[in-house]
């Protein structure tokens, strides 16, 4: 079995955590950690449990299996979905047109 790298599993975490616009104490308070054990865990000089991994995992909408590998993180669509919620109208709509934007560019360049 691989030797879990608990430097790149903190990294992640905390880029998750920062990609959804969360505190370490917001987090701590979720998942019933002290905000002490989510910064060592970030700067992954804490092992972290299987209990715990499975705890960020549901709370970041990432699978664990992402979390502790080592390939670079990529947020699901669940995470970026989260994160677009919180937009106000305006910045939805001008992300949506962007997409749209890009799509009917990339279309038009297959053609």
């Amino acid at each position: 079995m691989k030797e879990i790298n608990y430097e790149k599993v903190g990294y992640k975490l905390k880029k998750a955590r920062e990609y959804l616009n969360l505190t370490q104490e917001q987090v701590a308070n979720i998942l019933k950690l002290g905000r002490d054990a989510i910064i060592r865990i970030e700067k992954g000089t804490r092992k972290i449990t299987a209990e715990e991994l499975s705890n960020f995992s549901s709370l970041y909408k990432i699978s664990m299996e992402n979390i502790i590998d080592d390939h670079v993180l990529e947020y699901t669509d669940q995470a970026f979905a989260r994160g677009f919620e919180s937009l106000s109208d305006k910045d939805k709509k001008e992300i949506l047109d962007l997409i749209k934007f890009k799509n009917d560019y990339k279309n038009a360049q297959l053609k």
